[in-house]
C-alpha cells in the first residue's frame, strides 16, 4: 500500500502524463514546452523535474505507459510451469491493441517516430525502446516455434519484426479512418505466424 507521498507522486506523475497526452494530441510534441505540460495540470516546473529529467524521457515514458504491461505479461508466461503460449499471445496481444490505443501510447509512439529525425535524442531513445521490445518479442516467438505453434517458415526475428509493423500500421490507419478496426490485426498476425494448437504441425 502507498503511503500519502508516494501516493501524492504518483498522482503529480499521473497528471503530467495526462496533461502531455492531451497537448501532444493537440498542438504536436515539439510546439509543447515543459511549462505548457505544468500549467495545463496545475503544477510547477519542479514537480516536473522531481520525476523526469527532460521533456525526451517523459515523452518515452507516455510511450510506455500502455505498451510494457505487454511483454511483463508475456514474461509471466514463459516463467510458469504449465503455460499456455498460444492462448495467452492472442489473449495479451488483444489486450495490447485497446490498451495502447486507449491510453494513447500507440499514438505517441507514431508521433514519436514521425519526429524521430528531426530529434535525434527522441529517435536514438525509440531504437533501444524498439529493440528491446523486438528482442523479447523474437525470444517468445522462437519459443512458440520450438513448441510448434508457430508454422511460419520465416526467422523469428522477421516475424517479429512483421508484427510490430502490422501493430503500427493498423494503428496509423485507424487514428486516420476509425472505420478500420485495429483488432482487425489479429487474424492478419494468425495467418502471417501460421498459428497453430502446439505439436500439430502438418
Amino acid at each position: 500500500m502507498l503511503n500519502y507521498f508516494e501516493k501524492q507522486s504518483e498522482d503529480t506523475i499521473n497528471k503530467l502524463m495526462q496533461s502531455g497526452i492531451e497537448l501532444f494530441s493537440k498542438q504536436g510534441y515539439s510546439s509543447t514546452s515543459i511549462n505548457q505540460i505544468v500549467k495545463h495540470a496545475g503544477y510547477s516546473k519542479g514537480a516536473f523535474y522531481a520525476h523526469f529529467s527532460s521533456k525526451e524521457e517523459f515523452m518515452l515514458k507516455l510511450i510506455k505507459e500502455g505498451i510494457d504491461f505487454y511483454f511483463e505479461d508475456l514474461q509471466a508466461v514463459l516463467n510458469k510451469k504449465d503455460r499456455d503460449l498460444l492462448n495467452n499471445f492472442l489473449q495479451y496481444s488483444k489486450r495490447l491493441l485497446n490498451d495502447a490505443y486507449e491510453k494513447r501510447s500507440s499514438p505517441m509512439l507514431l508521433q514519436g517516430c514521425m519526429i524521430s529525425n528531426e530529434l535525434p535524442q527522441i529517435k536514438e531513445m525509440l531504437t533501444v525502446q524498439m529493440e528491446e521490445w523486438r528482442s523479447f518479442l523474437t525470444h517468445f516467438i522462437q519459443e512458440m516455434k520450438n513448441e510448434g505453434i508457430v508454422g511460419s517458415s520465416l526467422d523469428a526475428r522477421t516475424l517479429a519484426t512483421a508484427g510490430m509493423a502490422l501493430f503500427n500500421g493498423f494503428n496509423v490507419q485507424h487514428f486516420v479512418d476509425n472505420r478500420i478496426q485495429i483488432q482487425d490485426v489479429i487474424p492478419v498476425i494468425i495467418e502471417l505466424f501460421q498459428l497453430q494448437e502446439p505439436n500439430k504441425k502438418g
